[in-house]
């Protein structure tokens, strides 16, 4: 496995992350400061930044697995808050606000990709050494 592909995974994946989490703080202070969701989503920007600082940090695999159930987390929350039941009763309709929702959606995605693919490489583990064959 290549040290330096995984550590470029994991900044990557760092810095899509720290950028969702900006845009969760943009919009507290925008507007969602005095709705249901404001602590929700200043929980969301914290939450962003620990995950982002560990992915840097440590190299472990429950430090990628937080940073994918942190993203889907969002992604999820993003899809109820489109529904009629809401988010802790709060609902939206489209890509409201625009354009943070859109971009949030779409870097939130590209980080669960990037975060899928090293996982995929650090449970695969390092490959086997290989001997010749004694004839």
């Amino acid at each position: 496995m290549n040290r330096g592909l995984v550590l470029g995974g994991r900044i990557l994946a760092a810095v899509l992350v720290l950028i969702a989490g900006y845009l969760h703080l943009k919009l507290y202070f925008d507007s969602y400061r005095d709705t249901d969701v404001g602590g929700p989503f200043l929980l969301n920007a914290a939450a962003s930044l620990v995950v982002a600082v560990a992915l840097v940090v440590w190299r472990n695999v429950w430090v990628t697995v937080a940073g994918l159930v942190l993203v889907n987390a969002t992604l999820i929350a993003f899809g109820l808050s489109r529904t009629d039941r809401g988010v802790f009763g709060f609902t939206e309709r489209g890509f409201v606000p625009s354009p943070e929702a859109t971009i949030s959606v779409v870097v939130e995605i590209a980080a669960a990709v990037v975060l899928v693919a090293l996982l995929f490489v650090e449970l695969r583990g390092p490959a086997p050494e290989r001997r010749p064959a004694i004839g």
